[in-house]
């Protein structure tokens, strides 16, 4: 019998440490996932679950808890992808594989990324196809790496440079073929203008047509020195009321400013432009207004604009679209409200009887004086029995929401966390059977209302507009008539703060502090310091209530930056408007194309003849300017993790620079830009300069800047901006290439004349582990 105890002691003793073994693991398993160690967590959790194989609870939790850290890992991966930043999104897809290796999404993610390490490849051999001419090759490598990376920012850039190479060579609109950059020297006064006209064909080898009304006597006074023969052109036909109309590459036809004349010759552009962000209506206003265009159609439907009107006020509205056609900056609002409330009760003392009575012997209620005669201790009676009250009460209350709102400009969202109450509302209509009463039910919400409206400004702050309410209703004693009234409590915070990105400001101090004591004492007695409890009681209630509001603003998506040539371009006058020939198309990046490639345009020499001894002139053909600006990098070969080198972007100024905004791509998982600096060329001779840079880490792009004062230009070489970078560890251990790109450029040199530049080619950074 001894024995049989012993085994049966033994055996409960050992279920109770195998059940705190493995509660023990259980909870350390939460312990680690909370704390972020997804794969000991979990470790753990396995091991509490193969001790006990029956336990359902742990079970639960251990496939609750996978799916959960799966799908957190996996949408962080996604999130680190969509941002660009392979190296964590490899990590993270590498972590959901260790936990289910039969993931596809985590396998996928993997498969991409490693697909990533083709793209410059790619990009390389798509830039040498286009320099070949091969369009068609140059446009499959564009889609290889879009399936790729949609938002790669050299493909962009290919694509930019097919399609301004297709509007070149297929334009559906004659264009001159001429040197009418060539600058020249003419000094005419009071010269026939058709004989200046016919020095210029000698030089710049066009063909003048004049219409039969152009005046055969018009006379014209012109004195330039070095300027382009097609501003003379549009100087002389400015002053003698005149207009052009480009017949072929070298035929320009000449007539009066009338308008059937305009009527006449003036060919006009059907253009339809597929609006992505703009409303359609705003941009019908848009070109009414600013482009003065009376044919133009638009479609609600597909949000489309179709214009018909002049060449060059097409071109205006390709130039308002690309600066008006924005998306509508976005940011993410992480909003924490937390109440504290805490209420204390303390209920201590003796009830003593208030009231006192005298009663007959059979306990009836004494209603004659003859019945108070011989009154003892049994006829005397006591309300209510005296109590004895100890109770003390400590309620504590602490509510939290936090939720994680995406709104876009401008756009209102608002958060409701609570209930809807109803309350009850009777109408009583008098009539002759008696008032007829109708109740009616309408709800209130209440609980926590949290109303925001942000404003995302360019330099990546935030305005919020907040309004905050807090409130809750409690049930009053129900009237007459049955109906229950309700009492609502309400705080309310109204504000308007602007914070910067990330930033995180706490709204605190909307207190409440209720304190409430009633008591049941004997008077006198009562009120003795220390021993008043025994005459009496009190019940003590104190209340505390803290609203804590915490906002933070993530902006996800904001404007671009634009450069001050794609905000600012000539229009011409009010009479005659046109776009400036040498912007008309922009620019392209620079390749660096090999001395036997074939350039894109390739115009035939002119021969300059002589000029007519009868006119006698003074004509003189200027020698083309010297190359305006070359930008050029001087930047180490290789790196590697963890080491920091300075690159710097040179620049030969041939021409005055005055000013510049530059945009360069690089690869941010594999650099990160740890400062961006100025150079030393727009600091020549001392001068004061503003140097403004501004970076996108998420997107791999640098904006910067540069204005420098004063009346003279820098010219000569020198650095025109430092970037100090740090190369980043790869996720596969083994050498990668980083590139550094020049993808946008704009000088302004003299008199606010646009410099050429030509652009470096791609620049790629062996980092090694």
């Amino acid at each position: 019998m001894k024995a049989t105890r012993l085994a049966c002691k033994s055996l409960c003793l050992a279920l109770i440490l195998v059940g705190c073994a493995t509660n023990k693991a259980h909870d350390d398993g939460m312990q680690m996932i909370e704390a972020g160690q997804y794969e000991a967590g979990l470790a753990r959790l396995e091991e509490a679950a193969r001790e006990a194989p029956r336990d359902t609870r742990i079970q639960m939790t251990l496939t609750t808890q996978r799916a959960r850290i799966i799908e957190t890992l996996l949408s962080q991966a996604d999130q680190d992808y969509t941002q660009r930043n392979y190296t964590m999104a490899f990590q993270g897809y590498q972590r959901v594989m260790g936990i289910d290796p039969q993931n596809s999404r985590a396998a996928e993610g993997l498969r991409q990324i490693a697909a990533l390490k083709s793209i410059d490849a790619m990009l390389v051999q798509g830039q040498t196809s286009l320099r070949r001419g091969d369009i068609t090759g140059a446009q499959h490598q564009v889609r290889n790496i879009y399936a790729l990376d949609p938002q790669h920012q050299g493909a962009q850039q290919l694509q930019r440079d097919i399609e301004l190479l297709q509007r070149r060579s297929e334009a559906p609109y004659p264009q001159l073929r001429s040197q009418l950059s060539r600058p020249i020297n003419l000094e005419f006064r009071d010269a026939n203008l058709k004989v200046i006209f016919e020095v210029l064909a000698k030089t710049s080898g066009l063909n003048f047509i004049f219409d039969k009304d152009v005046r055969p006597d018009a006379k014209a006074t012109i004195f330039v020195r070095q300027v382009p023969i097609e501003s003379a052109i549009d100087l002389l036909l400015q002053q003698s009321q005149l207009h052009q109309k480009v017949v072929n590459d070298t035929t320009i036809l000449i007539y009066p400013d009338s308008p059937q004349k305009l009527k006449d010759y003036q060919d006009l552009v059907m253009r339809t432009f597929y609006l992505t962000n703009i409303d359609a209506n705003s941009a019908l206003n848009m070109v009414k207004t600013m482009l003065k265009t009376r044919d133009v159609f638009i479609d609600e439907r597909l949000n489309t604009l179709t214009m018909r009107d002049t060449i060059d006020a097409v071109r205006m509205a390709e130039k308002l679209f690309q600066a008006q056609d924005q998306s509508n900056p976005e940011v993410v609002l992480e909003v924490e409200v937390m109440e504290v409330a805490t209420q204390r009760i303390l209920d201590l003392g003796l009830q003593w009887p208030n009231t006192f009575g005298v009663i007959n012997d059979d306990g009836s209620a004494v209603s004659i004086l003859d019945q108070l005669r011989g009154i003892d201790s049994g006829r005397i009676s006591i309300s209510p029995s005296p109590q004895l009250r100890i109770n003390a009460q400590d309620n504590d209350i602490n509510t939290l929401a936090s939720p994680v709102i995406r709104v876009s400009n401008n756009e209102q969202a608002r958060i409701h966390i609570g209930q809807r109450v109803p309350i009850i509302s009777a109408t009583s209509v008098p009539s002759t059977q008696g008032p007829v009463i109708t109740e009616s039910i309408t709800y209130l919400d209440v609980g926590l209302k949290l109303e925001v409206q942000p404003t995302v400004y360019l330099n990546d702050e935030v305005a919020i507009k907040i309004a905050l309410e807090v409130s809750n209703a409690t049930p009053l004693e129900a009237t007459r008539q049955g109906t229950i009234p309700v009492q609502v409590d309400t705080r309310n915070a109204t504000t308007t703060l602007r914070l910067r990105d990330g930033e995180t400001q706490v709204l605190a101090g909307l207190m409440r502090n209720d304190q409430f004591s009633t008591g049941n004492k004997i008077p006198g007695l009562g009120d003795v310091p220390g021993v008043g409890r025994l005459f009496g009681s009190n019940k003590d209630t104190n209340n505390k209530s803290e609203l804590v509001l915490s906002i933070r603003p993530r902006i996800v998506r904001n404007l671009p930056y634009q450069s001050p040539s794609d905000m600012e371009f000539a229009t011409g006058t009010e009479s005659s408007m046109r776009v400036q020939s040498a912007s008309r198309f922009g620019q392209m990046a620079d390749y660096s194309a090999p001395p036997s490639a074939p350039a894109y345009v390739t115009p035939a020499p002119v021969s300059t003849p002589a000029v007519p001894a009868k006119a006698q002139p003074l004509v003189v053909p200027v020698k083309a300017a010297s190359e305006d600006l070359r930008l050029s990098w001087v930047m180490p070969s290789e790196m590697h993790a963890g080491e920091e080198a300075v690159f710097v972007l040179q620049a030969q100024a041939g021409q005055p620079l005055h000013s510049s905004s530059l945009q360069l791509s690089y690869d941010p998982a594999r650099l990160k830009v740890l400062e961006v600096l100025e150079g030393g060329l727009l600091q020549h001779d001392s001068a004061q300069t503003s140097f403004t840079p501004r970076l996108d880490e998420q997107a791999g792009v640098v904006s910067v800047s540069q204005i420098r004062s004063g009346a003279a230009g820098a010219t000569g070489s020198g650095g025109l901006l430092q970037v100090r970078v740090r190369a980043l560890q790869s996720a596969d251990a083994q050498d990668q290439q980083a590139s550094m790109q020049v993808i946008k450029f704009s000088g302004i040199g003299q008199d606010k004349r646009l410099i050429a530049a030509t652009l470096p080619t791609q620049q790629f950074v062996t980092v090694k582990p």
